[in-house]
């Protein structure tokens, strides 16, 4: 990898923890405690739409697993309604 390519990923990664840190901070002023900063960044992503684990992680590039594991907790607290795709047989 490029030097200057290198500082870039590195910078970003950083902002990215001082954004999560801010929405933390945020989280905690307003008195929230039943979602992290991860998961409130899923909300945010999700906004009113409708997706599948899978659309979600495409479009906030996250991991699967990680995905399923924040949106089960979110389910579990009532902040989103998880409904079965009519074209799944499971």
């Amino acid at each position: 990898m490029s030097h200057p390519y290198y500082e870039a990923i590195l910078l970003i990664e950083r902002v990215h923890r001082h954004f999560l840190e801010v929405v933390k901070v945020d989280l905690d002023r307003n008195g929230i405690q039943d979602i992290n900063n991860v998961q409130a960044l899923i909300l945010y992503n999700l906004g009113p739409d409708e997706m599948t684990v899978g659309e979600l992680t495409a479009r906030g590039y996250y991991l699967g697993t990680n995905v399923s594991y924040n949106l089960k907790k979110m389910f579990e607290a009532d902040y989103l309604v998880q409904e079965r795709s009519p074209h799944d047989r499971r």
